[in-house]
């Protein structure tokens, strides 16, 4: 399959139920619109939520056929025009910059159009594969800990002592990462981890 600006390669699921149902298509694809970037993919996250859609056991999964895939690693190969409405986005977000994003689906292609918000550079010392490994994992345990769990407010209510955090599976992704940011939030941690 010769891949021009205008296509793309995207593994779709023709329907949930089974992995088999997934397959790999050639498929156009339309300029940036305006506050988005084109990202040319090089790596691309498998989570748990990606397997679970493609079975049809995810809450998430869309209706009839879609791209599976929350999250990626590339290079940003063209930009749409600015959106006045949209906020500011990070300045280093220019043609040629290596991005990692995240996605409601989609994310299992050559390339995508997606909003400027959604990405963020990647560190200079990491891959394509460990750029694209890290965004939902980290967001989930960001989200759990301080967003749902209130870690930050815990550290005021317990004043002098540090707050006591129980991570179930330390050992996998977004384990590992609520490991990190409890240590780094000064929580004191007590960890869980299982064998097959």
């Amino acid at each position: 399959m010769a891949e021009s600006a205008s296509t793309r390669r995207a593994w779709r699921c023709t329907s949930a139920g089974s992995l088999d149902n997934t397959v790999l298509v050639e498929e156009t694809l339309d300029e940036p619109g305006p506050g988005q970037a084109r990202v040319r993919v090089h790596a691309c996250g498998l989570n748990f939520a990606d397997i679970f859609a493609m079975l049809g056991l995810y809450s998430a999964t869309p209706a009839g056929a879609f791209v599976p895939g929350l999250e990626f690693a590339g290079v940003i190969d063209a930009l749409g025009a600015p959106d006045d409405a949209a906020q500011p986005s990070d300045p280093r977000l220019v043609v040629g910059a290596r991005v990692m994003g995240v996605t409601r689906f989609g994310g299992y292609v050559s390339a995508l159009n997606i909003e400027l918000a959604r990405l963020t550079v990647i560190p200079h010392e990491w891959t394509f594969a460990q750029a694209a490994g890290f965004p939902v994992q980290a967001v989930t345990a960001w989200f759990a800990l301080v967003e749902q769990g209130g870690l930050r407010s815990l550290r005021h209510l317990c004043g002098a002592r540090r707050p006591l955090v129980l991570v179930h599976s330390a050992a996998g992704g977004v384990g590992v990462h609520a490991l990190q940011i409890c240590e780094a939030l000064g929580a004191e941690v007590v960890a869980t981890v299982g064998s097959a």
